[in-house]
């Protein structure tokens, strides 16, 4: 009786074993970052899948299509997400205005965001509402930035210096951009996570909503 009954014990811890690796496979297949494939690179910061809807990447803006570095942005974009397998990530706003797909964007562990802003093919673009990576994103701005990296030194008017008009929101959140030798230039920190910019030309700074700063 006792050997039957260990029999019995063992096909129990089976079925309860079987049981276990069938739901936790159903819910790896349910949960698992769901992946798609790039069929068109839109510009520099916005993509479409192969379902046919459209992924703007968060955090970052690239020059439009005419502007300086356009084309390299779009180019780094093609090179970094065409053909490959992506998956997305969404924060607290889903969709834009255009019904596009707000995200970030990574092709295994490489968020794409990330590398647009590292390698200077766009500037760090707050949006007040998204913010799961904006120390990295931030970060990588910074970097490019400070390096004169990409746009950072193509798009300069002194290529030696690099971009240094600085857009700054005042404390009523009007905008202003201060040119080297502004008297409040060397004053004005760069708060990026508070919407503050840099910026290559006063034409790029207007066309961004940013008004000459008095001298």
């Amino acid at each position: 009786m006792a050997k039957k009954k260990k029999c019995f014990s063992s096909w129990q811890q089976f079925l309860i074993g079987l049981a276990i690796l069938i739901f936790s496979l159903f819910g790896y297949l349910q949960f698992r970052p769901q992946t798609h494939l790039v069929t068109r690179i839109i510009d520099g910061d916005t993509i479409e899948l192969d379902n046919g809807e459209r992924v703007r990447y968060l955090g970052v803006d690239t020059p439009e299509i005419g502007e300086c570095y356009a084309t390299a942005a779009i180019s780094l974009n093609r090179q970094l997400v065409l053909n490959k397998q992506v998956h997305l990530q969404t924060d607290a706003n889903k969709l834009d205005q255009y019904g596009r797909i707000l995200a970030y964007v990574f092709v295994s562990k490489i968020m794409i965001n990330q590398e647009l802003l590292r390698q200077g093919a766009g500037a760090y673009f707050e949006d007040y509402l998204n913010h799961r990576y904006q120390a990295e994103l931030i970060a990588a701005a910074q970097g490019a930035h400070q390096n004169k990296t990409g746009l950072w030194r193509t798009c300069a008017q002194d290529k030696k210096l690099g971009c240094l008009i600085k857009g700054n929101l005042d404390p009523n959140d009007r905008r202003f951009y201060h040119l080297p030798g502004f008297r409040h230039y060397s004053q004005i920190v760069m708060n990026l996570d508070k919407g503050d910019r840099w910026f290559c030309t006063e034409p790029d700074a207007i066309a961004a909503g940013f008004k000459r700063a008095r001298e």
